[in-house]
């Protein structure tokens, strides 16, 4: 081999070297600039807004306040009032504890808080009630208030008083009624638990 083949042969190698090399620079330097443009496609995209989850007031809170009464409270609404529903009532009373209050012709229930003690009382003017002693009345009691005195605007219910309330509430309803709460609405079960859980609407 002469000294021309040896420089044609160096040349050919080096130009498919150089050639070599630059397909490696161009595949390099173009799969650097697609993770590049990934990289700033990812952080250029602006993430999916989270929407907050909002906890759902249940509409089936009662209202307990009554501003008319200054109380907090329920009423039980009998649904065909008869003498013997009368009757029943004086049953549901004596067995509850609830004494006769001959001053207000009111029954008061002292529970778990004697400073705060429930009444109840004719939920039709003029809000009294027979004492049941002697006779069941003149009339059917078409209603009664089960209800907590509010002494002040500040006040709140006692707890223990609220569960006292709902069972009573619940025990005179079965007499032959059902339970409203102060804006006349039906209290479901729901609604119930929500008074027990210090929930109503106060």
């Amino acid at each position: 081999m002469d000294s021309t083949q040896l420089v044609l042969m160096i040349a050919i190698l080096s130009i498919w070297f150089s050639i070599t090399c630059g397909l490696v620079v161009l595949y390099l330097l173009l799969n650097g600039g697609v993770q590049r443009l990934r990289f700033r496609s990812t952080k250029r995209a602006k993430p999916l807004p989270v929407t907050p989850s909002i906890p759902a007031t249940p509409d089936d809170a009662p209202v307990l306040v009554d501003e008319n009464a200054g109380a907090w409270g329920l009423f039980v609404m009998f649904d065909e009032p008869t003498m013997a529903s009368n009757e029943r009532l004086s049953i549901a009373l004596s067995s509850s504890g609830a004494v006769y209050e001959s001053s207000s012709k009111s029954f008061t229930l002292v529970g778990d808080s004697p400073r705060n003690p429930i009444y109840i009382a004719n939920a039709y003017p003029p809000a009294t009630l027979p004492s049941f002693n002697q006779d069941n009345g003149q009339f059917p009691v078409k209603g009664v208030t089960v209800k907590m005195i509010k002494k002040s605007r500040s006040a709140t219910p006692n707890k223990l008083q609220l569960v006292r309330l709902v069972k009573l509430a619940k025990e005179l309803a079965r007499i032959g009624g059902k339970v409203v709460d102060a804006s006349n609405q039906p209290v479901t079960p729901i609604g119930f638990q929500s008074v027990i859980d210090g929930k109503a609407k106060v």
